[in-house]
């Protein structure tokens, strides 16, 4: 192996080793023959790469995705002048999902989507209304993207849209805005991840508007 390509692989694996202390999932959750699910929500474009290798490091069986796939991009505020970047960006992001995984692929979509726009650049995936309740290994899940939408009876509830909101009570609520969310189904267990620190900045004003 001559010197450059030496340092070239050892730049890669060093960097993969720093992704994976950074961002790391423990043991018990990779060799665990549960159900593995992947949560996450206000996706804005800056960190495709990081859920790209979030995707490739922890292998879920589920991805679920409840709003704002191209969260930079506000087509709420913006009229139609965002629309076909946000098709372009959408598309691109989907598209890539399906191909780098063979997971089932679940979007919920939120105030800055497009639910034609996702369901004509779809294959695969699935797109659930809010309010859904979908049973996986006998566990109910809740299904929105603003909190006050998710409907009643479900032992899981996942949403995004809003940092502040909070709930109580004996059924977990994983907001995917905070973090990205893994869950081990039957048994319940959830892990949270980091988002990267480009997150907010990337959502623009989402850090700050929470109606």
């Amino acid at each position: 192996m001559t010197s450059v390509i030496r340092k070239v692989f050892n730049n890669f694996s060093s960097g993969i080793s720093d992704f994976k202390n950074r961002y790391k999932l423990p043991e018990e959750f990779h060799s665990s023959q549960e159900l593995k699910i992947m949560h996450i929500s206000d996706t804005p474009e800056s960190i495709y790469s990081h859920i790209y290798k979030m995707l490739n490091y922890s292998k879920p069986d589920i991805i679920i995705h409840t709003g704002d796939l191209v969260d930079n991009l506000k087509l709420e505020d913006s009229g139609k002048d965002l629309y076909p970047l946000y098709q372009k960006k959408s598309a691109e992001f989907i598209s890539n999902l399906e191909k780098l995984t063979a997971a089932r692929i679940i979007y919920v979509p939120g105030n800055h989507d497009d639910i034609n726009i996702i369901e004509d650049n779809k294959n695969r995936s699935e797109i659930m209304a809010e309010g859904t309740i979908i049973e996986l290994d006998g566990v109910k899940i809740g299904l929105a993207h603003y909190p006050d939408n998710l409907p009643e009876g479900a032992d899981i509830n996942l949403f995004g849209h809003n940092k502040q909101k909070q709930f109580a009570g004996e059924n977990k609520y994983l907001n995917g805005i905070l973090n990205i969310n893994y869950l081990l189904l039957p048994s319940k267990t959830d892990y949270k991840v980091n988002y990267p620190w480009i997150v907010d900045q990337g959502r623009q004003y989402k850090h700050f508007n929470m109606i």
